[in-house]
């Protein structure tokens, strides 16, 4: 039976589904699985509340991927309500496993550091950003994430953006991004102390919409 893949919007009940596909990539420092879990909804309601856009990648019905974006100058419909629960959720981290949650603050505190030295390095404008995209890992190379990309480039322009950027790093897949035709316009080489937290290099990625 062939598998029917379809897309739309994010719904509140695929909290669950789309944490489960980002803690296995990105949240799996601590030992309690809980935590990890959790962490994986917190980092998910924080992109949520700097987003204007979704598209959700269903496999018979379930998430299977996720891409999310904003345009600079809109702001997310619901952005209060996905901060109140991100706060929620790092207060229950906190109680799960202390230590591994103030390593996420301090991943989270340098990451948005080098990322800002990044934008800065770079000049490119910020007329959007790709915010997160993640495909679950028994879902790859299906070309949801082309799909996913595509839609999120495709809200960019129409909302008049004339380019958009996404932040990565070496922990991730960043060749799938060249092969989409975005360039890397800043690197940064993280130091000792750094890679406490941080991956090995973190990117700046650029795509131009005007063309």
């Amino acid at each position: 039976m062939v598998s029917r893949v379809r897309y739309r919007p994010f719904e509140d009940g695929d909290l669950d589904a789309v944490a489960s596909i980002l803690r296995p990539e990105w949240h799996t420092r601590s030992e309690i699985e809980e935590y990890n879990h959790l962490e994986a909804e917190m980092d998910l309601a924080y992109c949520l509340s700097t987003s204007t856009f979704s598209q959700v990648a269903l496999i018979d019905g379930v998430p299977q991927g996720i891409v999310l974006a904003r345009v600079e100058g809109e702001r997310a419909a619901d952005a209060d309500r996905w901060l109140k629960l991100e706060a929620q959720l790092f207060e229950r981290l906190r109680e799960l496993d202390e230590s591994a949650a103030e390593w996420m603050r301090s991943y989270t505190r340098s990451s948005l550091r080098v990322n800002n030295g990044l934008l800065e390095q770079s000049g490119v404008d910020r007329g959007a950003e790709i915010v997160l995209l993640a495909v679950g890992r028994g879902a790859r190379h299906l070309g949801i994430g082309s799909v996913l990309i595509d839609a999120a480039a495709s809200y960019c322009a129409d909302r008049s953006a004339q380019s958009l950027y996404l932040f990565t790093d070496t922990s991730c897949s960043w060749q799938f991004y060249e092969h989409h035709g975005l360039k890397r316009v800043a690197a940064h080489r993280c130091n000792r102390e750094e890679r406490r937290v941080l991956a090995r290099e973190m990117y700046l990625y650029h795509l131009d919409l005007s063309a």
